[in-house]
């Protein structure tokens, strides 16, 4: 089976040529959808995905995508890049040498609402577990999906979002160009890596150090110690890998569009098995060597997209 990650584009690219009738795009389509019937393929779709869709103009055109993103995934969701997705990874170092690992995937890739959001739908009081089970699976489920993000409700939360990570772009912004002070590129990387490595990594290392006494970590651990350690780390690495390389521009300044893109191709690219997206992102992926690093097919080319998903 292939998890297929789309970049928004992309959904929008495949519904436009479905809706349309005929055509390249609308083969291909016809295409997926087998592959989907046969359980070759599931597409994801993520929280991104969703809140670009609803916060779009036009409630007829807004209406028919989300309802060919519905019909694709079939409820089939990615979480987002999450804090808890770095601590499963950071705690695998530790498992590994113990012939024991955490199956992320497993709980990136799951249905309906307690997948997009990344958190286990969970009931509370004392209720019959076999009672418990149906209403969770019911929550979880493609109805309930479709229902909530169809709502005035969810198309509030989108925009609201929206404007959140509007605002939120200047600090990013200030962030980079404190860490890229340096003009000598290799400066610059050494630093944003020390960074980064100590923001979201060193810490983590200490805690699971004291609960399986196992040195992972070491003092005297050099530049590519550190950056071969974090390849170890897939949605980790990659959220790094595509920040650090798109952050080198200082004449382009970061754009709303760049953070959810930036959030949407990690999880795409280190836990699903082929990845659609617009041009930018995947060159800066392919330049980072992260298709050969995961296995993962990243593309922007629809011809490339057909043979991987053949």
């Amino acid at each position: 089976m292939k998890y297929v990650y789309l970049d928004q584009n992309k959904w929008i690219l495949l519904a436009g040529g479905w809706y349309g009738g005929e055509g390249e795009v609308y083969d291909l389509v016809c295409e997926l959808k087998k592959k989907i019937e046969s359980k070759e393929v599931v597409v994801v779709v993520s929280l991104i995905n969703l809140d670009e869709t609803l916060k779009s103009r036009g409630e007829w055109r807004r209406n028919r995508l989300l309802e060919f993103i519905f019909e694709l995934s079939q409820g089939h969701t990615i979480s987002p890049f999450r804090d808890w997705v770095i601590d499963d990874e950071v705690e695998n170092l530790f498992l590994e040498p113990l012939g024991k690992k955490i199956n992320i995937q497993s709980k990136i890739i799951r249905r309906g609402v307690s997948g997009v959001i990344g958190m286990e739908a969970s009931l509370k009081g004392d209720i019959p577990e076999e009672i418990k089970n149906k209403l969770i699976e019911k929550v979880n489920s493609l109805k309930t999906f479709k229902t909530i993000f169809s709502t005035p409700e969810s198309m509030t939360q989108a925009k609201k979002y929206s404007s959140y990570v509007k605002k939120e772009t200047h600090k990013f912004e200030d962030v980079r160009r404190k860490e890229r002070f340096q003009k000598d590129k290799k400066l610059q990387f050494e630093t944003t890596l020390k960074n980064f490595f100590r923001d979201f990594i060193l810490w983590r290392g200490i805690c699971f150090y004291f609960k399986y006494n196992l040195p992972i970590f070491r003092g005297d651990m050099g530049i590519k110690d550190l950056e071969d350690l974090m390849k170890k780390l897939p949605a980790t690495y990659t959220y790094f890998s595509l920040e650090e390389r798109r952050s080198r521009d200082l004449s382009r300044k970061i754009k709303a569009n760049d953070l959810n893109d930036l959030m949407s191709f990690t999880m795409g690219i280190a836990y699903c098995d082929i990845l659609f997206g617009e041009i930018m992102f995947v060159d800066i992926a392919k330049k980072s060597k992260l298709d050969k690093l995961y296995g993962t097919v990243i593309t922007s080319s629809l011809e490339e997209f057909k043979k991987a998903i053949s």
